[in-house]
């Protein structure tokens, strides 16, 4: 089985569940800018809101985030069982 069909865009991911950063369909720029919220390879996050239009609210570390569907679309994640 391939593990790629596991990686979605965040702008896809679901609320209530747990994923993790796995890479990003972009330059640099917008990796510094996620980097610097407090996203991170490795790290857990929950998807708090994503009605399919508008920012995906997440929470990482104790701390909501709110993150442009645009970035959103260029995030790529992969859930994790928590």
């Amino acid at each position: 089985m391939n593990s790629d069909a596991n990686i979605l865009a965040l702008s896809e991911a679901k609320p209530g569940r747990t994923y993790i950063l796995v890479g990003f369909d972009t330059g640099q720029m917008l990796k510094e800018k996620i980097y610097s919220m407090g996203l991170n390879f490795g790290t857990g996050f929950r998807i708090l809101l994503n009605p399919g239009h508008g920012p995906v609210e997440l929470e990482v570390r104790r701390t909501r985030l709110g993150i442009g569907r645009g970035m959103a679309r260029r995030i790529r994640v992969k859930e994790i069982e928590r």
